[in-house]
């Protein structure tokens, strides 16, 4: 069976979220997009009327592929018995979708967006920061993750992350021996996980 082509819509997100993460979002025209395309500019508008409707859809795109990374590393194996194996399989999520999508991964985390957001997407990107929080507050009540408000817990949780994947941006994750993965994860739960009295 051959391979689905992408269409036009897919390979100009794309080429877009390729340029944003090399060039950030302000630093991209749309002709540079057009090019990285491989089409010409008026294409471009032909699905998306402005600069600022195809960052949003390609911020909604590499979002909403980290949401189904992430639910389906929550599926695998079945519920998740402890706070600790819940925070692995995020760990997982996040590592396999920065892995796979690095471009994705670095204009998502990488970059400030409140310029152009539109409602759309800051209620996608509020959605994976609720469900990040729900696990918090679950962790709290549980008695395994330390006090504080959730939401600083999962942007100091989720900046280690950004960081390691900063540090191995030009190798990627794939690189990293799998002990080397393995003890960063420790460390971020470490960051987590409330101390021993």
């Amino acid at each position: 069976m051959t391979p689905r082509k992408p269409d036009l819509a897919e390979r100009l997100i794309d080429a877009a979220v390729a340029l944003f993460a090399e060039r950030t979002y302000e630093g991209t025209q749309m002709p540079a997009v057009a090019q990285r395309a491989g089409v010409g500019v008026g294409s471009i508008y032909r699905y998306f009327p402005s600069k600022e409707a195809l960052g949003n859809a390609a911020f909604q795109h590499a979002k909403r592929a980290l949401l189904d990374e992430l639910a389906a590393a929550m599926a695998e194996g079945g519920p998740a018995g402890t706070v600790r194996e819940e925070f692995g399989r995020f760990w997982r999520g996040f590592t396999r979708y920065a892995g796979a999508r690095p471009e994705a991964f670095v204009f998502l985390e990488h970059q400030q967006h409140d310029t152009f957001l539109a409602p759309d997407s800051l209620a996608l990107a509020a959605e994976i920061d609720r469900i990040a929080a729900d696990f918090i507050e679950r962790g709290q009540r549980a008695g395994e993750i330390r006090d504080g408000d959730a939401a600083q817990l999962v942007a100091l949780a989720v900046g280690a992350f950004t960081g390691l994947v900063k540090l191995h941006r030009a190798d990627g994750l794939g690189a990293m021996a799998p002990a080397d993965l393995a003890a960063a994860e420790e460390c971020v739960w470490a960051l987590l996980h409330r101390p021993a009295p």
